[in-house]
């Protein structure tokens, strides 16, 4: 039994060879490799290389050579299938269900097609002229740079690539796997028609897809790739790497741009440590393949809406590849094509020497609305800023602290207090994706005590008697349908004197409306009962005053900001003590001590 090739290729682009090599053997940087102590042999002086670019190992003293899994193979001794298993287990990587027991793919065919399409579309565009050929000329690309990216053309008519191909000896199910052509109620017909063709090759040089513009307006999408082949998986790859990656590495730092021709008029304008994604959205694999080549990662993106979206999502995932990301937005162009034609190379690389980390992007963002000048404004967005500034680590924090409490003349504490209480706020959960109450509660405050109450309800839903325990406990209901089936409860069981009485779930449901019901059914399915009543019930009661000792101590925390913004010491020193008292409370009910 073997795996299936694509997902061992897919294995090898989420696993970095240094990282796996690196646990067993001490590396030390050696110009483009990691060069360390053989572990196949016993040596002295080191002859033993990784290349992270590669992400290939070989000794010059043994001969020992390979890629990841089969270091793995030989340094533990172990077959390829448990070598390949461990790197799964090892790197949180699913295992395909079940393995490929068909023919071997034959990639080494699919590549000869695609390079076969690629020189056909290249005549197409440079033997006569063409509106791809003009259409190129006119974004100011050079005759060389064409070649370079191997660009081409789709001529109009819906069968050329098809005949082409079949003259070639390609068959028409071939064609179809590679997302060349498509199928109609006449047959095959060719996928990209009067169309600019961006060849898509992985970091070997290979083509393994394509990517299309249109040149009509009318004409949608504007943009056509590929379809997902044995070869091609968007997520994998990045347009230019190929072509870029030593520049990338040399420079230690990538500008990640949003479209071909972006990547395109950059290299040819002298800035090569470039690469755009395939799509506005970075993938997890994507940034890992680029962490291979530096950890310093510009993105460039669209200033739009779109464009933002995609960068937030970006910055989230290169920091989980272990990458440092900054942004970069263009002003006084639309683009990174259009500015750096219009200004110079020189002018663009001082732009991306002022790209902004990714910490600061987001603060800037979260400043969009408020008039900070406002005493009250100011402290709406430090709560906005709370959640960007609980995602980084506490020497990032420190100094992000320091800046906003220099800015508007808070103390670090209250801002680190702000941060770190917030962080101690457990939401309770919420109905399914859809329900008209979820909808309520979004647009209105978060419940914080509305898991609270459900729990309570349907105890005495099976136990009646809490029902009194509640009154006697003077457990308030803030929420409405909290309220609503309280009385139904009481209602259904008053006369019960003896708490005997079980109150069935479809009784209660009769009488609440159809929103309130899917919430309350939704809390019943969910909440999970003990063995022992009581112990439950005080937990309720326990957590209640603890989520209103929270409510306070935030209320406090506000007071103080602002106190400390209007320069009121006797105030600050009041609500400093009232916050220092319910910490103590806080700390006591948490560890659920009597108070």
């Amino acid at each position: 039994m073997a795996f299936d090739n694509s997902f061992i290729d897919e294995l090898k682009m989420q696993v970095n060879i240094v990282d796996v090599v690196g646990r067993e053997v001490q590396l030390s940087k050696a110009g483009a490799n990691h060069k360390g102590l053989c572990p196949f042999h016993s040596e002295k002086t080191p002859s033993f290389m990784v290349n992270e670019e590669k992400q290939i190992f070989n000794c010059f003293g043994c001969g020992e050579k390979g890629d990841v899994i089969s270091f793995v193979q030989k340094y533990y001794k172990i077959p390829f299938m448990e070598a390949v298993e461990k790197l799964c287990k090892e790197h949180g990587i699913r295992m395909p269900e079940k393995v490929s027991k068909g023919p071997k793919i034959d990639y080494d065919k699919y590549y000869d097609i695609n390079a076969k399409a690629a020189r056909f579309y290249y005549e197409h565009l440079t033997r006569s002229r063409n509106i791809g050929y003009a259409y190129f000329k006119s974004r100011g690309l050079a005759d060389e740079t064409m070649v370079k990216f191997g660009l081409g053309y789709a001529p109009e008519s819906g069968y050329a690539l098809v005949k082409h191909l079949r003259k070639a000896g390609v068959s028409d199910d071939d064609m179809l796997k590679l997302g060349l052509a498509s199928k109609g109620k006449n047959g095959l017909y060719d996928r990209f028609r009067g169309r600019v063709i961006f060849p898509i090759l992985n970091t070997t040089g290979k083509v393994i897809g394509f990517g299309a513009r249109t040149l009509k307006d009318d004409v949608k999408p504007k943009y056509l790739n590929s379809a997902e082949s044995e070869i091609f998986l968007k997520k994998n790859n990045l347009f230019g790497l190929n072509l870029s990656r030593k520049e990338i590495s040399d420079e230690d730092r990538v500008i990640v741009v949003e479209g071909y021709m972006d990547a395109i008029s950059l290299y040819q304008n002298g800035v090569r440590n470039i690469a755009a994604s395939l799509g506005t959205a970075l993938t997890d694999n994507q940034a890992k393949l680029l962490t291979r080549y530096t950890k310093n990662i510009v993105l460039s993106y669209d200033s739009d809406g779109a464009g933002i979206k995609a960068a937030l999502r970006g910055i989230d995932v290169i920091r989980k590849a272990g990458g440092k990301v900054k942004i970069l937005q263009v002003t006084d162009a639309k683009d990174p094509d259009e500015y750096i034609r219009r200004f110079g190379r020189e002018a663009f690389n001082k732009l991306v020497d002022k790209a902004i980390y990714a910490t600061d992007f987001k603060l800037r963002l979260a400043r969009q609305g408020f008039d900070l000048g406002n005493s009250y404004e100011v402290l709406e967005y430090i709560r906005k800023c709370v959640p960007i500034l609980r995602e980084l680590g506490p020497v990032e924090q420190d100094i992000y602290f320091r800046k906003i409490a220099e800015e508007f003349g808070i103390s670090e504490q209250a801002i680190a207090l702000e941060v770190r209480t917030d962080a101690d706020i457990k939401m309770p959960a919420a109905p399914p994706q859809g329900s008209t109450e979820r909808k309520r509660r979004r647009s209105e405050n978060p419940d914080r005590y509305l898991k609270l109450e459900m729990s309570l309800l349907i105890l005495s839903m099976y136990n009646t008697r809490y029902l009194k325990r509640i009154d006697e406990d003077a457990f308030v209901f803030n929420s409405s349908i909290g309220r609503k089936v309280n009385a139904i409860e009481r209602s259904l069981c008053e006369d019960d004197e003896n708490g005997l009485h079980r109150i069935e779930l479809e009784d209660i449901c009769r009488l609440l409306e159809p929103e309130d019901e899917s919430s309350f059914r939704y809390y019943a399915d969910i909440i999970k009962l003990g063995p022992d009543d009581e112990a439950f019930y005080r937990q309720c009661l326990s957590g209640y005053e603890l989520q209103k000792c929270k409510d306070k101590r935030l209320e406090v925390l506000n007071e103080l900001a602002v106190a400390e913004t209007m320069g009121n010491a006797e105030d600050v020193t009041q609500l400093a003590q009232e916050l220092m008292k319910l910490n103590d409370l806080i700390s006591k009910l948490s560890e659920g001590k009597n108070v």
